[in-house]
């Protein structure tokens, strides 16, 4: 594994959040918090989130599921902008396999609410800079 490559995993493991950006129906961007729980022990750029079937970022999402996170660590001040698309994920083992109890607390009954969304971001690209200096590339 490259520098690079192992400089921004480490930036998203740092993270307990991130920011996730969609584009709207209306076509403008919108950006929130999701919780990156998930993500925190990954040794690859496979990454998964948790939604609602019937909130805004997954109608968006399944409109348009070009994305992009921005990840930000306010300790380090490091971050990184990922960007590629976001999968939704129907396999019931799969949604078992990231399922958690305390997502409970979301309203979520459990792995097979059919409510409970489990998302996949397939990243592309990368940006980030180091001092005055940005750096690009493909993942």
């Amino acid at each position: 594994m490259n520098k690079t490559i192992k400089s921004i995993l480490e930036i998203i493991k740092s993270c307990d959040d991130v920011q996730l950006c969609t584009i709207r129906q209306d076509g403008y961007p919108e950006t929130r918090h999701v919780m990156n729980g998930m993500n925190q022990n990954i040794n690859s750029f496979v990454l998964h989130f948790l939604t609602m079937k019937k909130s805004p970022k997954y109608e968006q999402l399944q409109e348009n599921n070009k994305c992009c996170l921005y990840y930000f660590n306010p300790v380090t001040r490091h971050a990184v902008r990922l960007f590629g698309n976001m999968i939704n994920i129907e396999s019931i083992e799969e949604k078992r396999k990231y399922w958690q109890d305390k997502y409970s607390r979301f309203g979520f009954t459990g792995s097979d609410d059919p409510n409970f969304a489990l998302l996949q971001f397939v990243p592309k690209t990368y940006k980030f800079y180091i001092g005055n200096e940005m750096k690009t590339g493909l993942i």
